[in-house]
């Protein structure tokens, strides 16, 4: 490894000249140094303390132009040369460095990306062309770059593969990890949600969402849960997930991410508080005793964490299925009431702001249940 992380000079030399010829060399050699690398991570560092902004601009404007140049037949070359551009972008400092220069320059920089990267979506294998959606992912982390990609038409083929990789890839495998990030990170942003949502794709893409909630791997799963949230975040989103024939899996895999680990099932309690913003869907559900059940024992344990945003987003959640005098009821009776109304009291005298507000007002509505008034005033007496 210490070796790997020590660069190949003569590869650092190519990668320094300037001319065409080395470029299209030093691509290639680059591409098979990280594809064999142990530790892509530690080479690419060590590049970066060699090479300054300029040599790393023209590497993944050459990594770029090579994608652009592969026909489909040339798949093992497409993989090395897509995987070396995750390995660029996922370094921050890279990344910075290569995307941080004048608009005009970033368009021409990322022509060519944007060319190779629709092309490898569209005809390559899953495995690569999850990769291609990775490096996508990457590059919009850089809030320039990002405007530029979300906006432009020519990544529509991008889009349009998402939801179809998403319904495709195998909920357990190292692809799910790979592409579950960048799912849940694009969805954030309302241009993104519109692209991946648009022409009926929503239905390949909530179900896939709803298989990867119940992956072995709760990294994944919260991902997936967080996207859903993301998607719902904004009316236009929530009615679609509402609408979609697929509703059914989203909500029981919210359930199941709600049940995983402490750390990362607050994203499904956000997720599930953000569908239970449509009232009539909220009340419908609460028809349901398992929907109920796994909502208030979910959320309340989740009140007992140490993370101020997972016990807003719990406290929050109890407060929306609160809202009405049937929620209010439905959850008192739950076995677990007394502990759930003495975790939100105690809440209330949260340093944080928004902790104290959510559970201020989940307190404030299991006060109107019959019953509620004086469960909260024993607790207030403790």
């Amino acid at each position: 490894a210490r070796g790997e992380a020590r660069m190949d000079q003569e590869l650092v030399a190519l990668l320094k000249r300037g001319d065409d010829e080395s470029q299209v060399k030093g691509a290639e050699m680059l591409s098979v140094f990280l594809s064999k690398a142990s530790f892509p991570s530690k080479s690419v560092q060590a590049l970066r303390e060699v090479l300054t902004e300029e040599p790393l601009q023209r590497i993944f404007a050459s990594l770029s132009r090579r994608l652009v140049s592969l026909s489909s037949s040339e798949e093992s070359h497409v993989r090395t040369s897509v995987s070396s551009l995750l390995h660029l972008l996922q370094s921050e400092e890279v990344r910075d460095a290569v995307l941080s220069v004048p608009d005009a320059s970033l368009v021409a920089l990322c022509k060519d990306l944007i060319s190779g990267l629709s092309s490898t979506v569209q005809r390559a294998s899953v495995e690569v062309a999850i990769t291609a959606v990775s490096v996508f992912g990457c590059v919009c982390q850089n809030e320039k770059a990002r405007q530029l990609m979300l906006r432009h038409s020519d990544t529509e083929p991008i889009f349009e593969a998402i939801p179809r990789l998403v319904a495709e890839i195998d909920c357990d495998s190292a692809n799910a990890c790979g592409v579950t990030p960048s799912v849940a990170y694009l969805t954030q942003y309302p241009s993104a949600q519109r692209r991946v949502l648009a022409s009926g794709r929503s239905g390949k893409l909530l179900s896939g969402l709803s298989r990867l909630m119940r992956s072995g791997d709760a990294k994944t799963a919260s991902d997936a849960a967080e996207a859903i949230g993301n998607l719902t975040y904004g009316e236009g989103g929530r009615y679609q997930v509402l609408a979609d024939q697929g509703l059914e899996g989203v909500v029981e895999g919210l359930c199941a991410v709600l049940e995983g680990p402490e750390d990362l099932a607050g994203t499904a309690a956000w997720a599930t508080g953000n569908l239970c913003r449509d009232d009539k869907w909220c009340l419908q559900m609460l028809d349901r005793p398992k929907w109920v059940r796994d909502v208030v024992v979910g959320a309340s344990r989740l009140l007992a964490s140490a993370d101020p945003r997972t016990v807003t987003d719990s406290a929050s959640l109890l407060a929306l299925v609160c809202g009405s005098a049937k929620g209010r009821d439905v959850v008192l009776q739950q076995d677990e009431a007394g502990d759930t109304v003495a975790r939100l009291v105690a809440n209330i005298w949260s340093p944080d702001a928004r902790v104290s507000a959510a559970a201020a007002l989940a307190v404030s509505r299991v006060r109107g249940a019959e019953g509620g008034e004086k469960m909260v005033e024993k607790e207030e007496e403790r």
